[in-house]
């Protein structure tokens, strides 16, 4: 375990890893684990809808705009964005995989040579989309385990619980572990600096805010009592640094660990019987292919989009 974490730590920090588009941009899209694509259709749906119907709960109790300035829920209206944009690119290379190979099955009907290999060629506009995915997984992320830590360490006994504020300062978290340990999504540890990105820009929102001399919700000139510029600079300055220097980056390197716990599971003893066949899943299960069409790839790391799929029967060793 040590050897491994240590050669895994020593790989995060090559210059490619900054990407946001990985080498395999499948792993942004399918489930770690042997799940029907069905069923991870309906569960990236589920999540979508549980978070939208969280959201508009909000507007309705709050009933002014002004509960959006509050870092928790704009880190779980990001947590929306990221379901949303999950959604819509799986159901996207579902779409385009499955007109792929039924294209493929009409030029065999018209006399394509039987010995030609093809590649599923990955759209420009979906390899955008997928780098979209992967920086708001990466900033909502850290933000829910930043919101969680902050709420429960301040957590005010004279303040009711509520369904509401479980869900906002807890479940948020559980939301997040749970899609990444089904998820083949990975993590890497020089994507904190995208987190670190947008924590600039709530910081910077902060202080338009206060310099604009808006309140919060109960007539206050701050966001949080604890960033008051205007009674506690110091303070203010102090907390802000702690949470961006400490908090945040320790945050991204639990979710980095996480993953590898996820990985290490997956190459245990008998975790290799759940895990996912990438070539099985993607041209069988959504495009429709037989499983004796494929040309399976010994190379691990090679991407299932470049995976050659000959119309003739070969046996795998």
């Amino acid at each position: 375990m040590g050897t491994g974490w240590t050669q895994s730590w020593a790989e995060e920090w090559k210059l490619h890893n900054l990407h946001l588009l990985p080498r395999r941009p499948e792993l942004l899209l399918q489930p770690r684990w042997n799940i029907h694509p069905c069923v991870w259709l309906v569960y990236r749906s589920c999540m979508l809808v549980n978070i939208i119907g969280w959201c508009v709960y909000a507007a309705l109790i709050f009933n002014t705009p002004k509960f959006l300035i509050f870092l928790s829920h704009i880190s779980y209206v990001i947590m929306g964005l990221y379901h949303f944009v999950a959604l819509v690119n799986l159901a996207w290379a579902f779409m385009h995989v499955r007109r792929f190979c039924q294209g493929r099955g009409k030029d065999n009907t018209m006399g394509g040579s039987s010995e030609s290999s093809v590649k599923f060629p990955l759209p420009v506009a979906l390899s955008f989309a997928l780098g979209l995915q992967c920086f708001l997984h990466a900033v909502v992320g850290s933000f829910s385990l930043c919101v969680s830590f902050l709420y429960w360490a301040m957590y005010n006994s004279q303040h009711a619980l509520t369904i509401f504020t479980i869900n906002l300062h807890l479940v948020n978290s559980v939301q997040t572990v749970l899609d990444l340990l089904l998820s083949s999504v990975p993590v890497r540890l020089c994507h904190c600096l995208y987190t670190l990105l947008a924590a600039t820009l709530y910081v910077g929102f902060i202080l338009i805010y206060w310099l604009a001399g808006c309140t919060n919700l109960s007539g206050q000139p701050y966001i949080y009592s604890f960033i008051d510029f205007g009674g506690r600079p110091l303070v203010a300055a102090l907390f802000i640094l702690a949470v961006y220097l400490l908090g945040l980056p320790c945050f991204h390197f639990v979710l980095w660990n996480l993953q590898l716990l996820r990985e290490r599971m997956a190459q245990g003893g008998r975790g290799w019987r759940l895990v996912l066949k990438k070539e099985v899943w993607w041209w069988a299960s959504v495009g429709g292919r037989l499983v004796s069409d494929l040309v399976f790839s010994h190379d691990s790391v090679s991407s299932v989009f470049e995976t050659p799929c000959k119309d003739i029967v070969e046996e795998i060793p």
